[in-house]
């Protein structure tokens, strides 16, 4: 009994020595493939924040500088010299048909900036006493000016110390935003003098930023971002609502949250700082001095906010965290080690390893078995066609999936059916060529083509073949077939919809141009007449005016259905645009047309169009229509002349009182 420690103690000391050398040779190996890989990653980390740096600075600089172009442009307009003089000249306002006119004008101006663009959230026009005369805002506003005085506002008083051509641009601050879900905003007041011919001063031109959206479409904004921006001020003030629309962050400092960030971008103007587990890509930019890429000639700020900062905050790749970005990997390496261990065992325990590896081939050959007939089961299954030829076009292999498409059974194809006999008459030359292709010197070839299924149907595909060549020569080709349904059944629906009106479903004036060379040329062969109506609905722009816009979608909706019920069958309706529609009456004569545009014209003026009773008391509005008609002459290879002619008898029927048909002689 004393011999056994004796025996057991080598024993344990070889398997301490099986496990431990392993180990450190894996480890040894790994370091250097490790180290590399998380120093490429960093190097990819620094390359991504400086790529997305340069695209937040670009599109923030783009995004600035078109503001500041659009505001010098909207204050060189002709409107703002005629306004302020006729208000300044008199000691109360004076709001005469000009006035009136030019005022409801730049209002129009001042709605299409804010609706076209949809950046700004206030437009305003102040005179050299700070008081507002036109005002246009997203949120609610006072009635007819003076409804402001911005005698003591920053923005005024920076944009009356300018030059013409010059900018006041304030800090990101605080405004209201006129929605009720986030009534408080961040915005940013840009203004320019307002001068006239003779460089006298009349007021000033303000526009206010809405800073949240422009920085909700940078890159840092979108969900799929991988770095945080920071743009902070001269101060360290940070410029920057939160990514949900929210201000909980906006004016914080930023040397409270990232001290070290703040440190670094104060220092140099550009540049990449590493930060504990972050990278910061970097710049600085001065709007006073670097707007080279806009239209102003000097841009005036409050000097103490300026310049900014923009930055790209990185997480810096580590080991830790690229094991764990990839659990397999991690696995992998523990495998690695697993495996190291069991060998220095084996050396160890010889006989149970043998036992091991031996129960593990045997594991290995079922999962090969497996392997196989989960590959075999991927070919015949696989989403596409699958094919195999011979020299001469014969099919020595075809998976099911194909044998489906085609209605055919393995035994009925294979060894007995050349393959271009699958194929249409029609397109079997674009797959000849294909075939001769992979079997010339390229070795490949693709074509577009139609199978002929069985129950008599086709089925377009497109069909990518490659030759088999060994030291022999050409052994066979193998082909993969995609079904191409689906693609040409959205090409379809697209051509469709590129022929459609999408409010009416009306077709539109390619629909008409269209349909028009088909029915000029059945005209010229049959010397049956072909005539056209053009119509237009009567006061429409007061009808939008009043109501809005959706009820006038309503209208033209409700239009539509009845010019459809009414027209006869063969009549081509089409929306020319806006309120103007024409409808082409083939085998259709002078007498005959216009009792069709009479028809058309008294349904329209006794059929009021339902618009709900949040727009009219009745839920319905009455309206009318005037209709101008012609024939369309022999020898007129388009619609043109019969379209200019038709809008002759349509100006004709509105100068005459309108809701009525007008007919115009060739």
């Amino acid at each position: 009994m004393r011999f056994c420690p004796l025996v057991i103690k080598p024993l344990w000391a070889r398997l301490t020595a099986a496990i431990l050398l392993p180990v450190a040779l894996v480890t040894l190996t790994l370091t250097p493939i490790f180290t590399s890989h998380v120093k490429e990653r960093v190097d990819s980390s620094r390359q991504s924040a400086e790529s997305l740096l340069a695209s937040e600075y670009q599109l923030l600089l783009r995004s600035m500088n078109e503001s500041f172009n659009q505001v010098l442009a909207t204050a060189e307009n002709p409107l703002l010299r005629r306004i302020l003089p006729r208000q300044a000249s008199a000691q109360t306002p004076t709001w005469g048909l000009a006035a009136q006119s030019d005022w409801e004008q730049l209002e129009a101006l001042f709605d299409t900036l804010l609706t076209h663009f949809g950046r700004y959230t206030r437009l305003a026009v102040i005179d050299t006493l700070g008081r507002e005369w036109v005002s246009t805002s997203t949120a609610p506003l006072l009635t007819r000016p003076p409804v402001t005085d911005h005698w003591t506002s920053p923005a005024f008083q920076g944009a009356m110390s300018l030059q013409p051509r010059d900018l006041y641009v304030s800090p990101p601050h605080l405004c209201v935003s006129g929605e009720e879900e986030s009534p408080v905003a961040t915005a940013i007041d840009i203004a320019t003098p307002i001068v006239d011919d003779q460089g006298e001063r009349l007021g000033v031109l303000l526009f206010t930023l809405d800073w949240s959206r422009l920085t909700a479409t940078l890159p840092h904004a979108r969900e799929d971002s991988p770095g945080e921006a920071l743009l902070v001020d001269a101060r360290g003030q940070w410029l920057l609502p939160s990514s949900d629309g929210s201000r909980e962050r906006f004016g914080h400092s930023l040397t409270e949250r990232w001290p070290a960030a703040w440190a670094a971008m104060s220092i140099r103007n550009q540049g990449i700082a590493t930060l504990d587990d972050h990278l910061l890509a970097y710049r600085s930019h001065d709007l006073r001095t670097q707007h080279y890429r806009s239209q102003a000639g000097m841009i005036l700020s409050d000097p103490d906010t300026q310049p900014w900062h923009l930055g790209i905050l990185m997480t810096r790749p580590s080991l830790w965290r690229l094991l764990m970005e990839n659990p397999v990997q991690l696995l992998a390496i523990a495998l690695v080690y697993l495996l190291s261990v069991a060998f220095g065992v084996y050396w160890v325990l010889s006989n149970h390893r043998l036992r091991e590896l031996r129960q593990r081939a045997l594991t290995f050959s079922r999962e090969a078995r497996q392997y196989a007939g989960e590959v075999q089961d991927l070919y015949h299954y696989a989403p596409c066609g699958y094919h195999s030829l011979d020299s001469d076009g014969r099919v020595i292999k075809i998976n099911r999936t194909e044998l489906d498409w085609l209605g055919y059974r393995a035994d009925e194809v294979i060894e007995k059916r050349h393959y271009r006999d699958f194929v249409t008459p029609e397109t079997r030359a674009a797959f000849d060529a294909a075939f001769q292709k992979v079997l010339g010197e390229g070795q490949e070839g693709s074509a577009e083509c139609e199978l002929l299924c069985r129950d008599g149907t086709r089925l377009p595909v497109a069909i990518q073949g490659k030759a088999h060549v060994t030291e022999d020569g050409f052994q066979y080709s193998r082909a993969t077939v995609f079904d191409l349904s689906e693609r040409k059944a959205l090409e379809a629906r697209l051509e469709k919809q590129a022929l459609t009106d999408p409010l009416t479903g009306l077709g539109n004036r390619r629909a008409l141009k269209d349909q028009a060379a088909i029915e000029i040329a059945r005209s010229e062969r049959s010397r049956a007449p072909l005539s056209l109506i053009a119509i237009d609905l009567d006061h429409f722009k007061c009808i939008n005016d009043t109501y809005g816009h959706d009820v006038g979608d309503l209208v033209l909706q409700a239009f539509a259905k009845l010019a459809r019920q009414v027209l006869r069958d063969g009549d081509v309706l089409c929306r020319m645009g806006g309120e103007e529609f024409a409808v082409l009456l083939p085998d259709t004569n002078r007498e005959q047309a216009l009792q069709v545009a009479e028809r058309l014209r008294e349904a329209i003026a006794t059929t009021p169009a339902k618009v709900g009773r949040d727009a009219t008391e009745e839920g319905t509005l009455a309206y009318t229509a005037s209709f101008g008609a012609t024939l369309v002459c022999a020898g007129e290879a388009t619609l043109k002349p019969a379209i200019k002619r038709a809008d002759s008898g349509l100006y004709a029927a509105k100068e005459a009182g309108r809701n009525r048909v007008q007919w115009e002689e060739a």
